[in-house]
């Protein structure tokens, strides 16, 4: 009970960071900034968005991996559904009137909200209970290629940040790769680690 009702607390930290990270409207990380301009373009909201990609990977993990797709891959995709519809929930009625016009509090706020989904994500992946499509994608495709983890995930990086900039090109909209994203680039996967290695080494807390 205790794994279960931590992981749920977490799960929602997840959202309500991003959410934050969003009202703070500074940038984004490249991930975040791609679902970001094509919702905007495509008028929906950021966490269907969101969803839609997430579904969009894990139907091609399925397809690329070689095993057949097991109870715990459907469970997880709909844990990811659901996170999704937090971060609307959170961007667009918890969070919708609060306003912030300090750039100071800008950055307080992304700085907050990147804590607490990159905290949140390192207590997923040590307690193993939801892998995230885009990571599991990776994983399989590292496998099944010559190269690393770190070479197939950095290229999808590329891929989203290039594909922003060149949708911002055309169609003249607002920029969602600003100093937010130096500071994910920064701080993103040093605090995933410290979460993870933390978590690791106290998983009997949720046993």
């Amino acid at each position: 009970m205790k794994r279960i009702l931590y992981s749920t607390i977490t799960f929602l930290l997840l959202g309500i960071g991003i959410s934050l990270q969003i009202k703070a409207n500074i940038g984004q990380s490249v991930f975040n900034a791609f679902c970001m301009i094509s919702a905007d373009l495509l008028h929906i909201e950021i966490g269907t968005m969101i969803n839609l990609f997430n579904f969009l990977f894990f139907l091609i993990y399925l397809y690329v991996q070689p095993s057949r797709p097991r109870l715990k891959d459907m469970v997880q995709i709909a844990a990811i559904m659901v996170n999704g519809y937090v971060i609307n929930l959170f961007t667009y009625s918890v969070l919708n009137h609060v306003m912030i016009q300090s750039y100071y509090l800008q950055i307080i706020t992304f700085i907050l909200g990147l804590f607490l989904a990159t905290v949140s994500l390192g207590a997923f992946l040590a307690m193993e209970i939801v892998r995230f499509p885009l990571e599991g994608l990776c994983i399989v495709l590292s496998q099944k290629s010559k190269y690393s983890l770190a070479k197939i995930r950095m290229r999808f990086d590329v891929f989203f940040l290039a594909g922003t900039l060149i949708l911002t090109l055309m169609t003249k909209h607002t920029l969602y790769v600003r100093e937010g994203t130096v500071i994910s680039f920064f701080l993103l996967s040093r605090l995933m680690g410290f979460s993870y290695d933390f978590h690791k080494k106290h998983l009997f807390l949720y046993r």
